[in-house]
Order: structure tokens, then C-alpha cells, then sequence
């Protein structure tokens, strides 16, 4: 690696960055701070550089975060699965169950698509890399039989489910963390066994009501199924 060259005062040589070098250490700070961290003092400092500096490749951190949000769509995209010769659904299921896998998985992407998805549609612009996977997925969505309108809507659908799931997942994360406690859910059944059957007739029927908190795995795979059964259903009873 080429040393980096500075001036009197400690500072990188001005023109010593680059767009890309730029965008690597925004990408460290927000997989370490979060997007919210995000901030040109905080990159200018991580950098070694004046403020001024990154201002000449991005005119603020709105144009930051959109080079930025391009840059992750693109690695993040490459992580999915090509689409295989599956049925639609079988497609759908393991394209967001690897989508919640990648999101868990690298704080950056988490912070991306779960906390600041609107940015992957700044000024219009999907980069072909995604544009390439949407298309090869809904050609097998519609060629099923669903409208282009309905087929937009059971995306969407999935999407909302699988990142609202991955941010429930990470707050009980971070709160059992925080509290030392193993379930946060376990608190249910707890409840219910102080519950009175005479004022909860229907709640102490369950076994195990926690069941009803639980978030997992399992939990989200049933769950995702559970909305692609209900889309196979419609789709047969339009037909």
C-alpha cells in the first residue's frame, strides 16, 4: 500500500483521496456508529483529512449517503441467490430468507436497507445489478399468473416483513444485552399462569402463550410462508 502523504500540520496531502477511499470509511464508521453517526467531521478525522476535502467529491451527506447506499446494494446484491428453477414461491422464500441472513449478518446492509431504504431510490436511480435481480424475480412472480400490480404488492409485502422481522430481532438483541436476560418473551408465560380463566377464557386455552412472542428462525420462516400461502390462495381463487 502507497504511503499516505501529509502536510505540516499532520494532514493528508490535498488530492490524496479518492471517491472509493471516501466510501470505505464511511462504510467503517457506519458498521461501527450506525447511519445516524454518520457525520463529515467524523469522516474527515477517520480520513486524516479537512472536511473540505471530502466536500469536493460529495457536496453533502445526503450525496454521501446515496454513493454510499449504491456502493452497498451492489455487494449486497451479489450475496443474493440467482433465481433458480424453483416455483415462484420457493423462490420468493429462500431470496428473503438469505435477504434477513445478509441483513443480519453485516451491520452495514442492516443499516441500509432496514433503517434508510428510501435512499436506494434517490433520484430514481437502482443500480443494474439490482434492477437485473428485481427483473429475473418477477418475471417468475408474474409468469405465475399474478398481476404486475398484485406481484408489486407481494414484494413489497415480503420486503416490509423481512426487515421489520430483522429490526424486531435486533432490538431484542440489544435489550437482552442490556438486561442480561435470555427471552424478553419468557415474560408471557409467566402471565399467563397468573392469568384468571374467568377474564382471559381464550388466553390460558395456550400452553405456551410465549409462543406467541417468540422471534426466531423458525418463527420467521413460518411466518413468511404464512404469507405466500395466503398469495397461492389468491392467486387460484382469481383464476
Amino acid at each position: 500500500m502507497a504511503e499516505t502523504k501529509t502536510t505540516k500540520t499532520g494532514r493528508r496531502a490535498r488530492g490524496s483521496l479518492s471517491q472509493e477511499e471516501i466510501l470505505d470509511a464511511a462504510k467503517g464508521l457506519v458498521e461501527h456508529d450506525g447511519l445516524t453517526q454518520l457525520n463529515m467531521p467524523a469522516l474527515a478525522k477517520k480520513l486524516n483529512s479537512g472536511v473540505t476535502s471530502i466536500y469536493w467529491y460529495f457536496r453533502s451527506k445526503d450525496e454521501l449517503v446515496t454513493a454510499l447506499t449504491d456502493k452497498v446494494a451492489r455487494e449486497m446484491y451479489r450475496g443474493l441467490p440467482p433465481v433458480g428453477d424453483g416455483s415462484w414461491d420457493d423462490e420468493l422464500f429462500a431470496y428473503f430468507v438469505a435477504f434477513r441472513d445478509l441483513l443480519n449478518d453485516t451491520p452495514i446492509y442492516r443499516e441500509v436497507f432496514a433503517y434508510r431504504s428510501q435512499s436506494l431510490y434517490a433520484d430514481g436511480a437502482l443500480a443494474p445489478s439490482v434492477l437485473r435481480r428485481l427483473e429475473a424475480g418477477m418475471k417468475i412472480v408474474v409468469g405465475a399468473g399474478f398481476s404486475h400490480d398484485d406481484a408489486a404488492k407481494l414484494f413489497s409485502t415480503c420486503s416490509n416483513y423481512t426487515r421489520g422481522y430483522v429490526l424486531l430481532e435486533h432490538g431484542i438483541a440489544t435489550e437482552e444485552k442490556a438486561t442480561g436476560e435470555d427471552n424478553v418473551a419468557a415474560g408471557a408465560a409467566s402471565a399467563l399462569a397468573a392469568a384468571s380463566s374467568a377474564n382471559f377464557p381464550t388466553l390460558v386455552g395456550f400452553a405456551n402463550l410465549d409462543e406467541m412472542f417468540t422471534v426466531s428462525d423458525v418463527e420467521f420462516r413460518n411466518g413468511l410462508r404464512l404469507i405466500l400461502d395466503g398469495a397461492r390462495w389468491r392467486l387460484s381463487n382469481s383464476q
